[in-house]
């Protein structure tokens, strides 16, 4: 990896890293956009061929080693954690990978971008006969009010809810372990023939399905957008996103009825003490799943009640843009007015001691009460790209959003030996770096330094260095994977992260990073949308 060190001027910084990283390595909003062939390559063909759905990740060494390394083998979250890296696919990352064959405008990368809008217009995925969420038929409810105002039946296109944020790429509902080929597992939840098992109508991703669908609408030709697929799927989730607006103005997690897995697992828990209260709780779903009366489900657990009840910062950063975006296409004040509710929500988990926000807010006792731990390094920066550096000053004086980024190096940036940024983690950690999460700071940043230029150029160069210093960091991730492809890992290390789920060792390549990674150096902001709208 090469390191650079001193105040050299940013025009000649990028030409240096262009030199030695010839896949356009450096983000600069000076610089022409550079569509990296290795990247693009490999999310061309780490795809499912039964469905056209890309691949979550890619296991680089020795697959069986790795996946040992993925809790025990007699295990359920070992074996859903397994399942998902071998064949899943998340309607996120398949977002960001639509966003990136679509900016090349060539039609089969644009073919292929379109594939997954197909799937979810349609509402099924080979063996899921059903990949949408909502009443009748299923338990999920958006308004308890008016618990058919949102429907799970495909026929009623315009009605319909939330995606589920992971599937199987196949298609296939059926599977094994791919640690050892088992094909059940007695504990295994509802069923002991292992299958799938991650049905989450989570907001956060299907803000992202909504962004990917409008990238995909603008290239087409503005006579034929107003009735194009693309923006039907996209108000379509954007109504259900509405339906969800709490009364603080955020964007509720997820409908009742959605499993929350993570209940009563308190913090300090080691890895194995976490897999193994996770495994525990499966078995006493199925308990209480046998045991309750007909009918029983409907009155909402704990465990199906506590996403409804859990607004997170991050997912109304993602509809904030979404809904933006649909209202530059269609001039429609719905998603204006959403925009002002959401900017409420804003004002509401502002962290004024740390000057930076907070993760989320759940209702408790009548009341959003705002979540102080864990703390979200995403929320930061994808905030100084969504809100913007000018309004997050506004709001909460000048300097505020530099102060973000300061607290955000502070809590979780990751440093070298030397003591020079290489990128950011998850949450309050410096010993662990994302790739992806590096690369929503490398875009943050961005738009931070472009803001203080002007006002407070001292602050601007400092910036410029930590952008610099991150796009040269997380070149140690990058893997060449055959002759004309590469992609970068997931995370540095693996390990528990407090969002619920585990991050991957180096040897496990991911899609949302490479595509993050291709973006920033294309320079293409995915959360936005820069041609003319619909002429209606």
């Amino acid at each position: 990896m090469i390191k650079i060190t001193g105040t050299l001027p940013r025009y000649f910084l990028i030409a240096l890293l262009l030199f030695f990283f010839p896949a356009g390595s450096v983000s600069s909003q000076e610089a022409a956009p550079f569509f990296d062939p290795q990247l693009l390559q490999w999310m061309r063909t780490d795809v499912s061929a039964p469905t056209g759905m890309p691949f979550s990740f890619e296991v680089r060494g020795d697959k069986k080693e790795i996946y040992g390394r993925m809790g025990p083998a007699m295990s359920t979250t070992g074996i859903i954690e397994r399942t998902i890296v071998d064949q899943g696919i998340s309607i996120y990352d398949t977002a960001l990978w639509q966003i990136a064959l679509s900016a090349t405008d060539a039609p089969e990368d644009l073919a292929m971008a379109g594939k997954p809008v197909e799937h979810y217009w349609q509402g099924n995925l080979n063996d899921f006969n059903n990949i949408r969420s909502g009443s009748g038929g299923q338990i999920f409810v958006y308004d308890p009010a008016s618990p058919e105002l949102v429907t799970s039946s495909l026929s009623q296109q315009g009605r319909r809810g939330f995606i589920f944020r992971i599937m199987n790429a196949n298609g296939r509902y059926l599977s094994s372990d791919p640690l050892d080929g088992k094909a059940s597992y007695e504990y295994f939840p509802n069923n002991p023939r292992i299958h799938w098992e991650d049905w989450k109508p989570i907001a956060g991703e299907n803000a992202w399905v909504v962004m990917a669908a409008l990238h995909l609408l603008m290239k087409k030709p503005t006579e034929e957008r107003a009735e194009a697929v693309e923006l039907r799927l996209a108000e379509e989730l954007a109504r259900a996103a509405i339906i969800l607006q709490a009364g603080n103005g955020g964007v509720r997690m997820a409908p009742l009825g959605t499993y929350f897995h993570l209940l009563d697992i308190p913090p300090g828990l080691s890895d194995a003490q976490i897999a193994q209260r996770l495994d525990d709780q499966a078995k006493d779903v199925n308990r209480q799943k046998l045991e309750a009366p007909a009918g029983a489900l409907r009155e909402f657990p704990a465990y199906h009640r506590w996403y409804y009840d859990e607004i997170a910062t991050e997912n109304n950063i993602s509809w904030y843009a979404a809904f933006r975006m649909l209202y530059q296409v269609t001039g429609k004040d719905e998603y204006h007015q959403s925009m002002a509710r959401i900017e409420e929500y804003f004002k509401s988990v502002w962290d004024a001691d740390n000057g930076v926000f907070y993760q989320g807010a759940h209702f408790t006792d009548g009341a959003w009460v705002s979540n102080f731990d864990p703390f979200a390094a995403d929320v930061q920066n994808w905030s100084l790209v969504v809100i913007g550096p000018a309004k997050i000053d506004a709001w909460f004086g000048e300097g505020a959003a530099y102060g973000i980024w300061k607290a955000t190096k502070e809590f979780s940036g990751v440093a070298d030996e030397q003591g020079k940024l290489q990128g950011v983690g998850f949450t309050k950690e410096n010993d662990r770096l994302s790739i992806e999460w590096t690369c929503g700071a490398i875009l943050g940043t961005e738009k931070l330094a472009d803001y203080y230029a002007s006002s407070h150029p001292s602050w601007a160069q400092d910036i410029e260095a930590d952008i610099q210093s991150m796009r040269s960091g997380i070149e140690a991730y990058r893997f060449k994977m055959r002759d004309n492809e590469a992609a970068y890992s997931y995370s540095s290390r693996r390990g528990w992260i407090p969002f619920g789920w585990y991050s991957h060792e180096p040897g496990i390549l991911s899609l949302a990073s490479t595509a993050w990674v291709f973006l920033i150096d294309a320079h293409i902001n995915p959360f936005e949308i820069t041609l003319p709208p619909i002429e209606k």
